[in-house]
């Protein structure tokens, strides 16, 4: 019998200009307590010297730990999106699972060890935990997402679980994107399909949406209520956001026509998608077009 202990997980670890929060976060990797097969660093062409910090503990690690399976693969040009690095480390990875650890995120000793332990369940595709946010300066702003993910108040997050893929896209995911940080996740690499990820790559704001509902379609779901991740939020420009505001909307419909055409929705979760789309809205003070 495999054990979770016996699952080999890649970590890709990508970096674009968190030199600030790269070395913790690397240590926060090497501590944990779940045997990792394999370390992937990116670097997406950085422009505050981490990438040769990335590149020079990369080096020293391997150095002082010979049988240390890990390697620094860098960008001389950026490549525009977070998911395209994702790509990237995903065709690079050779083991069966995959942990995409961004760079300015951190978590605990024991997260890996956790999550990798819902996978004795074969039919799990996907594992994550709960996560709590952080500041640039590592200070918990929030315990949870739970005020983000469940704005319809089902309660669907109060206690850990595993269920049916189509049945948690069928619940909530079809609402809106109800994972909300990759490094929270690990999911298995033959659950993904090169045509769905490449698909995933062309949307602009809701890639990752896509991708986890397209590993969702093949297994279950684990979700663990302890916020074992923490995810770091950073200030955004206001102009450049703006700028995302309407092809956001645009994406998101999408996803909602997606699964509108490719599930079993509920008319309750019928009510919510259209709900959502208007909250869009007015956030964004986006028109409604005519269909």
């Amino acid at each position: 019998m495999i054990t979770s202990q016996d699952k080999k997980v890649s970590v890709i670890v990508p970096n674009y200009n968190y030199g600030r929060y790269f070395r913790k976060r690397m240590r926060s990797i090497l501590r944990q307590t779940y045997p990792i097969y394999e370390i992937i660093v990116l670097d997406d062409a950085s422009t505050d010297g981490s990438t040769e910090m990335a590149k020079s503990m990369v080096l020293n690690l391997k150095m002082q730990n010979p049988d240390l399976n890990i390697r620094f693969v860098g960008n001389k040009e950026n490549s525009g999106k977070a998911i395209r690095q994702w790509g990237k480390g995903i065709a690079l990875a050779t083991g069966d699972y995959i942990w995409i650890a961004e760079a300015d995120d951190s978590c605990s000793r024991d997260f890996l060890k956790e999550v990798m332990k819902r996978f004795d369940d074969s039919e799990v595709v996907v594992s994550y935990t709960e996560s709590m946010i952080i500041n640039k300066n590592g200070i918990v702003v929030a315990p949870n997402f739970k005020w983000s993910r469940d704005k319809e108040k089902t309660g669907h997050f109060k206690k850990s679980y595993i269920k049916d893929g189509i049945h948690e896209i069928e619940e909530i995911m079809a609402i809106r994107c109800s994972i909300p940080n990759i490094s929270a996740v690990v999911f298995r690499k033959d659950a993904l399909e090169k045509k769905d990820l490449e698909k995933a790559i062309e949307f602009t704001q809701v890639g990752d949406w896509y991708l986890y509902t397209k590993i969702l379609e093949k297994g279950k779901i684990s979700y663990n209520r302890k916020a074992m991740n923490r995810f770091r939020i950073h200030r955004k420009s206001k102009t450049a956001e703006s700028k995302k505001d309407s092809k956001h909307y645009e994406e998101i419909e999408w996803m909602h026509n997606y699964f509108n055409e490719n599930f079993k929705l509920s008319n309750k979760t019928k009510q919510a998608m259209k709900q959502e789309e208007m909250r869009v809205r007015a956030k964004h003070g986006i028109i409604e077009h005519n269909k």
